[in-house]
């Protein structure tokens, strides 16, 4: 059993149900969902993808509201046959964080061996006030008693559309806020946006030239758990890229420097960082990633783009990522040009494959080491071996980091009524951003079909090996 808990449902889903449950009579209300679940290291999470509403008959809303036994039969056989988890929704008439009355404990209580048994998941209850504000609980059966289930609060809830959402247990996840030394910071969003990004969770995966700034700049920012994944040492070739790399670090592994970094130069009053010196393609790192809010792609092989690119979409977690193309010379004497590209992916976005990041081929190619492999790259054509081109500035990857963190930025402060933030492709000898840029995935693209599946995806992008402390 894990011993974190969360909750993702994407915007629309979120609005159908606040339309549904949230009623101008100030009476309550109620309805039945379904969720996948998503396994990481430490967390659970329950994935709603799909929402039931109740027909006419189905119950009975009397300043309180009950439901009748068709409605949920109804729902426990559609969850049996689509191997999903139940979600059973209900209102309060007041605003704010909900805790549960004794009727609604009673409720779910009696439902949680039912929904168990049936459909092998937890029950997941969820309230909202009639602000919108959601709390959420899963049900486990306790040790030694059949019958007896017991409520495990999730941490978090979060909403994934144009904006990224979040409402927090304040029991579970305090806030970490250093108000002195973020004054300014504060000033530019207020204090409860500042909490909410000290209680964000961040990944960060590859920590080289863009990723280590990342790190830099969300540290001094006031974020405050981090989770840093990255197989490689530093190197003397690195230093010229690289943020807070000094030359006493060069053959030392980078989750230790970057976390070092992180603690000296952040401002959250208490910081936690789980550092993971591996590949992303490695379970633990995989599944690890999967415990975050959202994640940093700072890596610039396909083969770890195609998986971060799979985790966004089946699991509901937004990847920022960005990649920089230098062109120079054959003798390497003359700049010709740079470009880089920043986006958001993940729910209703086009994904990283359809924004040529990656190529399926490519990334195979990458999974089976082929792109190391010399006597491969002889017959390969030109555009490959620029994709593995090494040269690059630290102006240009301080640009692209920018870029990645302000993305985040937008998507935590900015008003819901506002587009979602579309790529950013700069053209540097141009000057100049390109305007004509894809909003939608592809026809019949493979990860819009598996948005919010999470484990049901039934995909395994991982490799089993032997496990790594989390240090």
């Amino acid at each position: 059993m894990k011993n974190k808990y969360s909750v993702v449902m994407a915007g629309d889903i979120n609005s159908r149900l606040l339309q549904h449950l949230i009623r101008e009579d100030q009476q309550e209300d109620l309805c039945f969902a379904l969720y996948n679940p998503g396994a990481g290291l430490e967390r659970y999470t329950g994935i709603i993808d799909e929402i039931i509403f109740p027909e006419e008959g189905d119950r009975q809303i009397h300043g309180n509201v009950s439901f009748n036994p068709c409605y949920y039969e109804r729902v426990l056989k559609l969850a049996k046959q689509k191997n999903k988890g139940v979600v059973f929704l209900h209102s309060h008439p007041w605003p704010g964080y909900q805790g549960m009355s004794y009727d609604d404990i009673n409720a779910e209580t009696q439902m949680a061996g039912a929904v168990k048994s049936v459909t092998g998941f937890p029950l997941l209850g969820l309230t909202t006030g009639n602000d919108g504000t959601w709390c959420a609980r899963f049900w486990f059966r306790t040790n030694g008693k059949k019958r007896n289930y017991k409520k495990k609060w999730c941490e978090s809830v979060r909403v994934f559309g144009n904006q990224l959402k979040m409402y927090f247990n304040d029991d579970l996840l305090k806030p970490s806020i250093n108000e002195e030394a973020l004054m300014r910071t504060i000033s530019a969003w207020g204090k409860k946006t500042q909490e909410d990004i000290s209680r964000m969770k961040v990944v960060i995966v590859g920590l080289g030239s863009v990723g280590s700034i990342v790190a830099e700049c969300l540290a001094r920012t006031g974020f405050a758990h981090f989770t840093l994944i990255d197989f490689d040492l530093f190197e003397e070739k690195n230093r010229d890229r690289c943020m807070n790399v000094k030359q006493k670090d060069v053959g030392k592994r980078k989750v230790d420097v970057i976390a070092r970094a992180i603690k000296e130069n952040g401002t959250a009053q208490r910081i936690t960082i789980s550092k993971f010196p591996n590949s992303i393609y490695n379970e633990e790192a995989f599944k690890a990633s999967l415990d975050g809010d959202v994640i940093f792609s700072c890596v610039d092989r396909p083969h770890p783009r195609q998986i971060l690119n799979f985790i966004s979409y089946a699991y509901m977690i937004p990847v920022i990522d960005g990649g920089i193309l230098v062109r120079t010379n054959k003798s390497n004497t003359k700049l010709i040009g740079a470009d880089w590209k920043v986006q958001t992916v993940g729910y209703d976005r086009p994904c990283l494959e359809c924004l040529d990041q990656f190529t399926a081929p490519l990334a195979a190619a990458d999974k089976e080491g082929l792109l190391d492999d010399q006597s491969y790259m002889a017959g390969a054509d030109e555009s490959l071996h620029r994709m593995k081109a090494n040269e690059n500035v630290f102006a240009f990857s301080l640009n692209v980091a920018s870029l990645e963190v302000l993305q985040l930025i937008s998507l935590m402060v900015l008003p819901e009524y506002l587009a979602k933030v579309k790529q950013q492709f700069y053209h540097f000898t141009l000057r100049e951003f390109e305007k004509d840029i894809p909003e939608q995935c592809k026809n019949n693209c493979f990860y819009k079909a598996i948005t919010a599946m999470g484990d049901n995806a039934g995909v395994i992008m991982y490799q089993h090996r032997a496990p790594s402390l989390s240090i």
